[in-house]
């Protein structure tokens, strides 16, 4: 029987909180989201995104729940289809069992786990198979894993829910960090936490967002406390990492999408521009200008050097060969009969 498309991802998020009145007022000023009850007289909060549809829940921690060691926190539900064999596999590799499964009437089967170091996750099996594992559709695109080996961690949940590893990136300094995802999609990642850093195990989700560094700012002005960023990341975006007022953990991302329309159309309109110019005042009009300045000059120049040469070969001819004829003529021959005959005597 094939696996539901929900299988091994995360379809559903939940606050886990000391007061859900303070905790919807705080997310509501951060995020674009809208807090309504689940039904006119549950404690449950809705987080609904601008679109009407609900992204994370919220509620407060129980009397029972503080007595077994719960803190506040945010978990995230992976789907399964078969919620209590996946706990009966769960515990065979090592999880142990904060919250039985059971049935939530209009929801479906969910069970709360924790892993081999003690990081808490959920299982869910919603009654409606429509429940979408897009990140985009679901308003969380990221699901981080603080543990205390990263390794081992990531092996557990190899196991149980068949995540892909991909190659560990060394951030440098002796960290690294390891994503993992299902069928070639991307779910989260992973990484160990330092021996000097004092935090438990546990999952932080991200929130998409327009703009971390937006609500980097929203945080701050709210009443919590940034842990982490704004910065850039691996595969593009920017992130934060926050604490709210309650000091619970959480982190949202935002795709740098928007700013490359702009520098699409902008280069487009620069060089349109400067294309028409120079043809009309740099090009067109000087070559204009100095063909006539060189033809203006060449006229005279051909004209004079074509009547110089007649007047010369019309004079020359007329009066040099008249003068020497005559010359000889009339001089030469008379002084020679004259000289002679008075040297005989």
């Amino acid at each position: 029987m094939a696996q539901p498309s929900f299988q091994g991802r995360f379809i559903w998020t939940e606050l886990l909180c000391n007061d859900s009145a303070a905790a919807a007022n705080f997310y509501t000023r951060v995020l674009p989201w809208k807090a309504q009850p689940f039904s006119p007289d549950s404690p449950y909060t809705m987080f609904v995104a601008k679109s009407g549809k609900p992204v994370a829940g919220a509620m407060g921690l129980t009397d029972d729940m503080r007595a077994k060691g719960a803190s506040a926190h945010w978990r995230g539900y992976i789907g399964a289809a078969d919620v209590d064999a996946m706990v009966a596999r769960a515990v065979q590799f090592g999880a142990t069992i904060r919250q039985p499964a059971e049935n939530m009437p209009g929801v479906g089967r969910a069970a709360v786990l924790a892993d081999p170091q003690g990081a808490v996750f959920g299982l869910y099996c919603p009654l409606s198979t429509s429940s979408s594992s897009n990140a985009q559709d679901s308003g969380f695109s990221w699901y981080e894993l603080a543990a205390r080996d990263r390794e081992t961690a990531l092996a557990f949940y190899q196991q149980l829910f068949g995540w892909e590893l991909r190659p560990p990136m060394d951030m440098g300094g002796g960290f690294h960090y390891q994503t993992f995802g299902l069928q070639g999609q991307d779910i989260g990642g992973c990484y160990t936490i330092p021996a000097d850093r004092p935090m438990p195990p546990a999952w932080c989700p991200y929130a998409a967002c327009g703009s971390a560094d937006d609500v980097a700012g929203k945080v701050v002005a709210a009443g919590g406390g940034i842990a982490h960023g704004p910065v850039n990341v691996p595969g593009g975006g920017r992130i934060v990492q926050f604490f709210d007022p309650q000091r619970v953990m959480f982190a949202v991302h935002s795709m740098a999408v928007a700013v490359t329309k702009p520098a699409a159309t902008v280069p487009a309109r620069t060089h349109a521009k400067p294309k028409k110019r120079p043809a009309k005042k740099v090009v067109k009009a000087p070559v204009k200008k100095v063909a006539k300045k060189k033809a203006a000059k060449k006229q005279p120049a051909t004209q004079r050097a074509v009547k110089r040469p007649i007047k010369k070969a019309v004079r020359k001819p007329a009066r040099k060969p008249a003068l020497k004829a005559v010359r000889k003529v009339t001089r030469k021959p008379a002084r020679k009969p004259a000289r002679k005959p008075a040297r005989k005597k």
